[in-house]
C-alpha cells in the first residue's frame, strides 16, 4: 500500500462507465471496493461487500466497486456471484489506483463526507467486513445486518 493513509485527502480519481465515459465519483460518505476478477480474494469478499451494500441502501452511504477489468469480465463476476453493486471502472493503465498507491485488491477504502480517507481495509478480513456492514446500516438507520449467514464457511482472513 503506497501514498494512501486515514486522514488524507482522497485524490481526484479518473474513472469510467460501462461504457468508457467519464464517471464522477460519489460525493459524501462512500466506500470504494477495489477489485479485479481474476482475484481469489475479491471472489471470496464480493458477495459480503455486496451485502455492506444492501445494508447502506438509503442511507448516507454510498457504497460502489472500482473494476479494473472490462465490463463484460466485470458483469460476468458480478452475474455469477449474484452481485448487484453499482460498479464504476478503472480502466488500464490503472490511474485511479495508481493515483491511490493500491498494489492489492480487494482494497476498500472509506471516505468521509469532507472528501478524507477515513479507512483502508486490504485483502479480506471478516471481523473488519462485518464492522463495516454495521456502520452501514447505522448510517442507513437499520438494524445490524447479517453479512455473514449461518453456516457459511468463511475464513477470518485471507490476503489479497
Amino acid at each position: 500500500m503506497g501514498a494512501l493513509s486515514p486522514g488524507n485527502a482522497l485524490p481526484a480519481l479518473s474513472l469510467t462507465d460501462a461504457r468508457g465515459g467519464a464517471a464522477a465519483p460519489p460525493v459524501g460518505e462512500t466506500l470504494y471496493g477495489f477489485f479485479k476478477t481474476t482475484c481469489p480474494t475479491c471472489e471470496l469478499a464480493w458477495p459480503f461487500f455486496d451485502r455492506i451494500g444492501r445494508a447502506a441502501h438509503g442511507g448516507k452511504l454510498t457504497v460502489v466497486a472500482v473494476s479494473q477489468d472490462e465490463p463484460s469480465e466485470t458483469d460476468r463476476f458480478n452475474r455469477r456471484l449474484g452481485v448487484e453493486l453499482p460498479t464504476i471502472f478503472d480502466p488500464a493503465p490503472c490511474s485511479a489506483s495508481e493515483a491511490l498507491g493500491l498494489d492489492t485488491v480487494p482494497t476498500f477504502v472509506r471516505v468521509g463526507a469532507d472528501g478524507t480517507v477515513r479507512g483502508i481495509l486490504v485483502g479480506f478480513q471478516k471481523q473488519k467486513m462485518q464492522e463495516l456492514g454495521v456502520e452501514a446500516a447505522a448510517l442507513a438507520g437499520k438494524p445490524v445486518p447479517e453479512i455473514f449467514l449461518p453456516g457459511e464457511v468463511v475464513p477470518l482472513i485471507k490476503p489479497g
